[in-house]
This record gives C-alpha cells, structure tokens and sequence, in this order.
C-alpha cells in the first residue's frame, strides 16, 4: 500500500524540460483591453504525419480587434479559426475571419477561442508538450503566454462498412 501511495504521489515524466533558454510565460497574459488565457497545446499522428493544435481563450472588455498572426515553438502554424460565445453558444466565425469580438452592450466582457493547427511538430513526437503561444493583434499588441500540454485529438470517426 505504501508503494502504491508513492508512485501516486511522483510527478509523471510525460514530456521533457523546458530548455534553459525558454522564455517564461505566463498563464494569462494582457494588452490593451484584451486578456489571453487558457493556453492549451496538442499534439497526434495521422496518416503517418505529425499534426496537432495550439488554443487559447481571448477575453476583450473594448473594441472589436483583429488576431494578425500566431506561433509557437511546438511548430509551423497553419489554419487559424476562431469560435465566439454569443449568449449560450458558441459560434464558428467564417474562415480567414480573425476578428476577436468586442464587448457587447450589457458590460458583459466578449470571449473568443482561438484555435491554430500545426501542420508539423518541432519535437518530432505525436505528444504534447507545454510551450508557449506569441499571438499578435491589430491594435492591441503582442501577447505571449503558456500552454500546457492537453489530450490529443480524437481520432476521426469510423465509416460504416458496406
């Protein structure tokens, strides 16, 4: 029993150490009226390539603004697509629409989820990892923050066979 609460109790080796030149983020991050959280990274194999995601979630408390690019060191970024809460629901924006909602008329701050494919990963493993996300904005600025490592995608779904 006591082996047992021991093994429980050590961290899991999942993935490597940060290096020690890394930059340090945080996990939520601000500029201007825009507040970035939630900062999540996966990663899998399909097809026999590496693929994966980094997300985060955008609070903004102003104007509308416009997300003018994303990277990461856990690789190249490709297609960038965004979802905003409208009352209850979330809501696909169109594709190439990167606008981050602005705050709606009954104070209630506008929240966006920001979602980034990796069309390849730098370590080379179809595990996440935790890294960093650079977002740029229109107006705003430049936020950097931290992105832990996450479950990795379902796989697609099964076609029946005839």
């Amino acid at each position: 029993m006591l082996t047992l609460l021991m093994l429980l109790a050590q961290d899991p080796a999942t993935q490597p150490a940060a290096p020690a030149d890394a930059p340090v983020a945080q996990w939520s991050s601000s500029a201007g009226h825009l507040s970035a959280f939630q900062g999540a990274m996966m990663a899998w194999s399909r097809a026999g390539l590496l693929e994966g995601e980094v997300s985060f979630v955008v609070s903004n408390t102003g104007s509308p603004d416009r997300l003018v690019s994303v990277s990461t060191p856990a690789g190249p970024v490709g297609d960038i697509s965004i979802d905003v809460a409208r009352g209850e629901d979330a809501v696909a924006l169109l594709p190439g629409d990167l606008t981050i909602a602005g705050m709606g008329a009954d104070g209630i701050p506008a929240r966006s989820r920001v979602t980034a494919k990796l069309t390849d990963l730098a370590s080379g493993q179809p595990m996440p990892v935790r890294t960093t996300i650079t977002v740029r904005f229109e107006t705003a600025g430049e936020i950097t923050i931290s992105a832990d490592p996450a479950s990795p995608a379902p796989p697609p779904p099964r076609r029946p066979r005839s």
